[in-house]
């Protein structure tokens, strides 16, 4: 019994000893660990971003550059433009795009120079925008920039009574097709024998001129058909008899099946009440006939007129 006495006293005196080293070891690693941390984090500062300027602005959305010029001494975690409706500056409370690629090295270098769109914005109205960069050390801003989204695209109606064209099949794909909102039917031009070559025409008569500063139309089908367009002109007149080319577009090498929609934008707004959307080429060169599901054009308030 008195050796047992005796292991019990030694054994809390070890307890005793030992639990106040443990104690003292481990009060000095978490404040060696603040320590290192503070430490640390005093070589740590925001990081710093400009912000560049606005281009493509249209009723939708807008184009913005940023640069994150440093990082801070730390891995840039994110950075971005963001953008308020208003007077207020905007922050990543607010909307914000995001920009450049996560790497377990954060954002690198390479990608410090950007641009990004900002979708979503609503016509005719007042926006500011900046750069944002955050870092360990948090969030940094660049200079706000302001602008004005623009006025958007205006459909014009269009009637099948307002439409004739320049040929039309004997077969299939009556003109009427072309503005019935059905994207399942179609205008074919004429491909028989002796038929006039391209270019083929959709000729529209308004009641008073319009102005126009595009169309978009959709393909007859989901198949690359030969006969799709490829390239159009456009031509206006003052009688509706004499016509002139007032607009030509590039060859559109990648134009979007049904049920996608194209959209051909000229250079400007042009005022007619005549006009003629002429398919001058197709997917294969060459080709005698074209055909369209659905046209549809508009004045696009980006534009001059």
């Amino acid at each position: 019994m008195k050796t047992t006495k005796i292991e019990s006293s030694n054994y809390r005196k070890f307890l005793k000893v030992n639990l106040s080293r443990i104690s003292f070891l481990l009060f000095a690693m978490v404040a060696i660990a603040f320590t290192t941390g503070c430490e640390k984090d005093e070589t740590v500062s925001l990081p710093e971003t400009s912000t560049g300027e606005v281009t493509n602005v249209t009723g939708e959305d807008a184009v913005v550059s940023g640069i994150v010029t440093s990082n801070g001494g730390s891995k840039i975690l994110a950075m971005g433009i963001c953008w308020a409706a208003g007077d207020a500056e905007p922050t990543i409370e607010d909307n914000f795009t995001a920009a450049g690629e996560f790497t377990r090295d954060g954002i690198l270098e390479a990608d410090w120079d950007y641009s990004v769109t900002l979708k979503g914005l609503s016509i005719k109205t007042a926006y500011k925008a900046r750069a944002y960069a955050s870092n360990a050390a948090g969030t940094a801003y660049g200079e706000t920039i302001s602008f004005t989204s623009k006025a958007g695209k205006i459909y014009h109606t269009l009637t099948a009574d307002m439409i004739e064209v320049f040929t039309q099949s004997a077969w299939e794909g009556p003109k009427e097709n072309v503005v019935d909102g059905d994207l399942n039917t179609y205008w074919h031009s004429d491909y028989a024998e002796g038929a006039a070559p391209l270019p083929h025409y959709i000729e529209i008569t308004f009641a008073e001129a319009k102005n126009i500063g595009g169309f978009e139309f959709a393909t007859r089908d989901q198949y690359a058909r030969g006969n799709n367009p490829a390239q159009f002109d456009v031509q206006t007149s003052s009688d509706g008899t004499t016509y002139t080319t007032i607009w030509t577009s590039d060859r559109l090498d990648n134009v979007a099946l049904n049920p996608e929609w194209n959209n051909v934008s000229f250079d400007k707004n042009y005022s007619s009440k005549y006009f003629r959307i002429r398919v001058i080429d197709t997917k294969t060169p060459g080709s005698s006939s074209t055909c369209m599901a659905e046209l549809k054009v508009f004045e696009n308030g980006m534009l001059p007129y």
